[in-house]
C-alpha cells in the first residue's frame, strides 16, 4: 500500500529536520514583486507562493510606517528608512545614538494589534497545507539597525558591557514575538537572517564574537527550541569559523552556502550533513540572472546530485531579487520538480 503524499508543510519540516521527504522542498526569503508579477500577474507574496506551489513562505512581523515622502519613512523602531527598489528598505538613521543610554529606548509593543497581520494572512490562506516560516532575529541585525552598522561594530569593541545588555534586550524581544506566534498560530519554523560575515570571513573577530555575542546567540537559539521551533539560520559570506558553534547552539538548517564566500554544497554536505540540513544554493548572481533556463536547470540538477534528497531544501543562494529573470526562476522550480 503506497504512502499518502506529504503536504508542502510536512515536506519542508521533514527536510529541515534532516530527514528525507517524498520530494525536495523549496522556499525563498523573498521573491521580488516584479518577478512574481511577471510569472502570475500578482505581486502579493502569499498569492505568488500559492500559485507557484512553493512549500513555504517567509513572513516577518509587521511594523507601521510614517512616510515623509514617497521613498522615505520612519518605522516603529524609530529607524529612518529609504525605499531603494530592493526587498528591504535601507536604514538611513538609527534610533539609538548613545549606547550608554540604551535603557531610555523603548522597543515596539509585541502585542500591537497589527504585529502579526502578515502571519495571520498567510496562515489563513495556507492552513496546514504550506509552511509559514516566521522570520525573526538572533541579535546582530537588530543591533545593527538600532545603532547603525558602523556604530554597532565600534560599540561592540568600546562598550562591551552596554552592548551585551542591549543585545540581551533584543533577544528577549525576539523570544517574546516567537512565543506569541507559537501560542496563536502554532508555527513550526523560525528563520533568523542575521548576516555576520562577508566573502573573506567574519565581520567581527572570532574570539570577541564568541565571548560577547556567543552567549546571547546560544540563549536565543535554545529559547526558540524550547518553544518547539525548528530553526533555519541564514548568513551570507564565509561562515566556516562559526559552523560548529552554531550547530552546538541548536540550529537545524544552514542557509545559503554562499558561493561568493567560498562555501560549496559539496564541502558543507560532507562536513555537516550528518548534523544539520542544508538550504541553497542556485547562484542568484549567476545563472538565475544571466543564464538560460537550460543552464539554470543544469545547476539545479547539480545541486541535487551533491546535496541529495535527505535534509535538503533547494533555493537560490540568497533571494529571488529583481535582477532574476522570471523565466529562470520558473525554470528552477520546473527542474526541482523534475529532478527532486
Amino acid at each position: 500500500m503506497s504512502k499518502s503524499p506529504m503536504t508542502p508543510k510536512m515536506r519542508l519540516a521533514a527536510a529541515i529536520s534532516n530527514q528525507q521527504p517524498d520530494k525536495i522542498p523549496t522556499f525563498e526569503w523573498f521573491i521580488d514583486s516584479s518577478v512574481g508579477k511577471a510569472l502570475i500577474g500578482s505581486d502579493d507574496p502569499v498569492e505568488i507562493v500559492d500559485v507557484l506551489d512553493i512549500d513555504g513562505i517567509n513572513v516577518r512581523a509587521d511594523y507601521s510606517k510614517e512616510y515623509a515622502d514617497a521613498d522615505n519613512y520612519t518605522d516603529e523602531w524609530g529607524a529612518s528608512r529609504k525605499l531603494t527598489g530592493d526587498c528591504i528598505a535601507a536604514v538611513m538613521h538609527s534610533p539609538i545614538t548613545d549606547i550608554t543610554a540604551h535603557k531610555d529606548y523603548t522597543f515596539p509593543e509585541t502585542q500591537a494589534v497589527h504585529r502579526f497581520d502578515s502571519v495571520e494572512a498567510a496562515v489563513s490562506r495556507f492552513g496546514d497545507k504550506r509552511a509559514v516560516v516566521f522570520n525573526l532575529r538572533d541579535g546582530w541585525s537588530d543591533m545593527r539597525d538600532l545603532l547603525g552598522y558602523e556604530e554597532a561594530m565600534i560599540q561592540f569593541m568600546l562598550e562591551p558591557e552596554h552592548f551585551s545588555y542591549l543585545l540581551n534586550r533584543v533577544v528577549d524581544y525576539n523570544l517574546e514575538l516567537a512565543s506569541i506566534a507559537k501560542q496563536r498560530y502554532n508555527l513550526e519554523i523560525v528563520a533568523t537572517t542575521d548576516d555576520i560575515a562577508f566573502a573573506a570571513g567574519l565581520l567581527l573577530p572570532l574570539p570577541q564574537y564568541l565571548d560577547l555575542i556567543g552567549p546571547s546567540f546560544k540563549r536565543v537559539m535554545q529559547g526558540y527550541k524550547e518553544l518547539g521551533y525548528l530553526i533555519v539560520k541564514h548568513c551570507d559570506g564565509n561562515i566556516n569559523d562559526l559552523m560548529e558553534f552554531w550547530i552546538e547552539c541548536g540550529i537545524d538548517c544552514i542557509d545559503p552556502i554562499d558561493p561568493d564566500g567560498g562555501m560549496t554544497l559539496t564541502e558543507v554536505k560532507e562536513r555537516y550533513g550528518n548534523k544539520i540540513a542544508i538550504k541553497g544554493n542556485v547562484d542568484c548572481k549567476g545563472a538565475l540572472c544571466s543564464g538560460t533556463p537550460e543552464e539554470v536547470a543544469a545547476e539545479v540538477k547539480g545541486c541535487i546530485e551533491v546535496a541529495g534528497k535527505s535534509g535538503y531544501v533547494l533555493s537560490s543562494s540568497n533571494t529571488i531579487h529583481r535582477g532574476v529573470k522570471p523565466e529562470n526562476y520558473q525554470a528552477m522550480l520546473d527542474a526541482l520538480r523534475k529532478f527532486g
